[in-house]
């Protein structure tokens, strides 16, 4: 049975919950910040700390597909194109956190995050059931 970190676990569902609720409401920008922190919190919950320091968002990712690859956590298809996976999202959050967009009114946007929710949901459950 795979062992998590279950404090991250926790943040994991509560962010992906919050994603879901804002989402619903229409606010794209926080469905997307807090379905990126949901992915970033699982990942951590698998990986455990960092080597050193806190983990970057760029070295998370491929700790975790090295990680689930390696000890056959998750099957080879789940994996496949993690890592620019989280950097789409990472991208998609930096757009909604930090620049002037107004991605409420993109429905590209809303197609996109809710295809990233059902992903990381996706991912969750599978880890779960280990």
């Amino acid at each position: 049975m795979l062992k998590f970190n279950r404090k991250f676990v926790k943040k994991a569902k509560r962010r992906l919950e919050t994603a879901r609720m804002a989402f619903s409401k229409g606010y794209v920008c926080s469905a997307c910040s807090n379905c990126y922190y949901a992915l970033f919190n699982l990942m951590q919950s698998v990986v455990g700390d960092p080597p050193d320091g806190s983990w970057s968002h760029g070295g998370l990712p491929k700790a975790f597909t090295k990680k689930v690859f390696q000890e056959q956590i998750l099957p080879t298809n789940e994996i496949k194109g993690f890592v620019a996976l989280c950097d789409s999202l990472y991208a998609f959050r930096r757009e909604s956190d930090y620049y002037d967009s107004i991605l409420e009114h993109s429905e590209n946007a809303k197609r996109d995050i809710e295809g990233y929710i059902a992903k990381v949901e996706r991912l969750l459950n599978l880890l779960e059931e280990k």
